[in-house]
């Protein structure tokens, strides 16, 4: 029992197990940072895309027909607490937005929009997002794009900014950071079992709990939620005060920040009823512009895959007067991009700048393309992955 209490104890300064070893990407990276081949990449990712090789052959390479944009998703800047999943530290951020602010066009989501309904060839262009509306967004990220004047779009998890509570996936991340011994038994419906060993392996079975509870109906995931949360009481102290506020949304808001929805309880959209897809969302639309008085014009989809979309969401998106939606499908974005299924790229968790460089480069070299199936590559991303454990 003293064990239990003095790991609920920690939660709220959990911070990761020291810095992330060097694989031989970091000295790729660093090798082409500091001798001026990235720049030289930089500038052929402009005119040259690398289309994916086949079986029988290697990577072909053609000229670009049209403007490239890559849309950055963040959920938070921090390393400490709730979200417990992301472990981004506010240097490494600052460094990302410093290198973005120098070497790319930075623009609004909606100036983003507006140059994908244009035909003209542009350099490319980076626009930074974040979601679900965790506090240090507001401490920590937002002193940095005032810096770099950096115009972000925000998607909020309404229901979370009213109440001050997190969503259920970050309930279940600390349930599993507090459950006693070395292994927890769950049934999912099926019955798995899940290592609980450091903090970080409990972290990642946490998340690979979370991809089953997602394939789940909504019904079914909420029971599920509810008996894990009976079986392991969660400390206050690590719950309390890790989103928004309303009030710093307004001053985000008033300097130029943008909002938009993100549902109202972060729920799966392809799990959800007809009913209950409209209530998540037109009611978060609504919701934010009373609190915000300004129109919600965006949707960012829970977990974000495809199986977590749906194939009607879209069509309704655009009759309930949203102009884009964005999901988390890792890869740059065309003017040929469906407006209610954009992609996003997580960069989040690559500490390294020059790591950070070359994988931006990488997606805007790459030839636009499906890769809904592509394995989680950090922890945050595993949030939103589909992959099963």
């Amino acid at each position: 029992m003293q064990e239990k209490d003095a790991r609920a104890n920690d939660l709220a300064g959990l911070e990761p197990a020291g810095e992330r070893p060097r694989t031989w990407r970091d000295y790729v990276a660093g090798g082409a940072y500091y001798t001026g081949a990235q720049a030289l990449l930089e500038r052929l990712a402009r005119s040259i895309e690398v289309v994916s090789p086949d079986k029988s052959r290697g990577p072909r390479f053609r000229r670009v027909a049209g403007s490239k944009y890559v849309i950055l998703c963040y959920h938070r800047v921090g390393t400490g607490g709730i979200p417990l999943y992301s472990m981004q530290r506010a240097r490494d951020f600052e460094a990302q937005m410093r290198y973005l602010r120098e070497h790319y066009r930075i623009l609004s989501l909606g100036e983003l929009l507006c140059e994908l309904a244009e035909p003209e060839l542009r350099r490319p262009g980076v626009a930074v997002t974040f979601d679900d509306g965790y506090r240090d967004v507001y401490t920590q990220a937002w002193p940095v794009l005032r810096r770099y004047d950096i115009p972000a779009t925000i998607y909020l998890t309404a229901a979370g900014i009213e109440t001050g509570e997190v969503s259920w996936y970050d309930k279940i991340f600390l349930a599993f950071q507090c459950a006693p011994g070395e292994a927890w038994e769950l049934d999912l419906p099926e019955r798995r079992t899940f290592s609980l060993g450091s903090s970080l392996q409990r972290v990642a079975s946490a998340a690979a709990a979370i991809r089953l509870m997602r394939r789940l109906e909504n019904s079914a995931r909420i029971a599920c939620c509810e008996e894990i949360l009976r079986r392991i009481p969660l400390p206050a102290a690590a719950l309390a005060g890790k989103m928004l506020t309303w009030d710093q949304c307004r001053e985000m808001r008033a300097a130029g920040l943008h909002f938009a929805a993100h549902t109202m309880t972060h729920p799966v959209v392809s799990r959800l009823s007809s009913e209950a897809l409209e209530a998540e969302v037109c009611d978060s639309k609504a919701l934010i512009e009373r609190r915000l008085g300004s129109e919600v014009l965006d949707f960012a989809y829970p977990f974000g895959q495809p199986a977590d979309c749906g194939t009607d969401a879209p069509r309704r998106l655009r009759d309930w007067g949203f102009r884009s939606a964005v999901t988390t499908v890792q890869q740059n974005t065309t003017p040929s991009s469906d407006r209610y299924l954009l992609s996003r790229v997580q960069l989040a968790e690559v500490s390294s700048l020059p790591l950070f460089a070359l994988r931006l480069t990488q997606v805007l070299s790459s030839a636009h393309e499906d890769r809904s199936g592509k394995a989680p590559a950090s922890l945050a991303e595993a949030k939103t992955s589909t992959v099963s454990p």
